[in-house]
């Protein structure tokens, strides 16, 4: 459990979503959900993910597989086909056995297709909730750092010069911050302490306002933050989009912003 343990960890959310937290446990969870506005907050994020990465995935892998209604009536048809000739036909006897193994290696056709459905569906979700829990890792926790701005305007903003200021955030912030991450003084080099809210849209060295973001991401990393930054400045400082929406849209989930404003689905190349 992290420092506040008054909170469900990210762990034990993915855990509860996938049906693998023990039965007891599971209980506690969910009770605590009832009462917790923040954690069920994150629950539906992480179950949102879940779902847009299954509908995603689906869309494009359930064209590629041969539709299983087709073999269910063609299984149907030879049944019934096999039942009416033997019916009628003096080697009815003889062939009895016959037709049973047919019937049997119909039944194990229809069988695999289904386990092999399962399997996949399975498969599906195990990959969604992996992908969740990467995403959980490079969103900071709501509970710990909803982020924290300066009550300045747009002018503020777009006069001020077009980068981050270089503000000191003091040494026992940041090992505060790391600490509440259940990052060990050890891995600290692994992370970049990073605002959520950046300086250039008004953000603060507040604690709140800050997370350890890993530099071991190779997609939704650093630098696509950073663009992210430059869009929402460019749109605020050009009239198209006010500060506080720019500061909401990127302290309630960075990712989810950036597909929105860059209208994808992934980062663009950096070269």
């Amino acid at each position: 459990m992290q420092n506040r343990n008054s909170h469900l960890s990210d762990e034990e959310l993915l855990l509860l979503a996938d049906g693998e937290l023990a039965s007891r446990l599971a209980v506690q969870a969910r009770e605590h959900l009832t009462a917790c506005w923040e954690c069920r907050t994150r629950m539906a994020d992480l179950e949102g993910a879940i779902a847009d990465f299954i509908h995603v995935h689906r869309a494009s892998l359930d064209p590629q597989l041969p539709s299983a209604a087709g073999p269910r009536a063609l299984l149907k048809a030879r049944l019934a086909s096999q039942a009416m000739t033997l019916r009628h036909s003096p080697w009815h006897g003889i062939f009895e056995p016959m037709r049973s193994k047919r019937q049997w290696a119909y039944v194990c056709a229809a069988l695999l297709l289904a386990a092999l459905g399962a399997w996949l569906g399975l498969r599906l979700r195990r990959q969604a909730v992996r992908l969740a829990s990467a995403q959980l890792r490079l969103l900071p926790n709501r509970a710990f750092t909803p982020g924290a701005a300066l009550a300045i305007q747009r002018q503020d903003v777009c006069e001020a010069e077009d980068n981050d200021p270089s503000w000191m955030v003091p040494s026992s912030v940041q090992q505060q911050a790391l600490r509440e991450y259940g990052v060990a003084p050890s891995q600290a080099r692994e992370y970049q302490l990073d605002y959520l809210i950046p300086p250039a849209l008004g953000g603060t060295s507040d604690i709140r306002n800050l997370w350890p973001e890993p530099y071991s991401e190779t997609v939704w990393n650093a630098r696509a933050k950073d663009a992210l930054e430059n869009r929402l400045r460019q749109l605020v400082c050009g009239g198209k989009l006010d500060l506080p929406s720019a500061q909401r849209d990127i302290a309630a989930d960075w990712i989810s912003a950036y597909k929105r404003y860059f209208h994808r689905n992934s980062p663009m190349p950096t070269g």
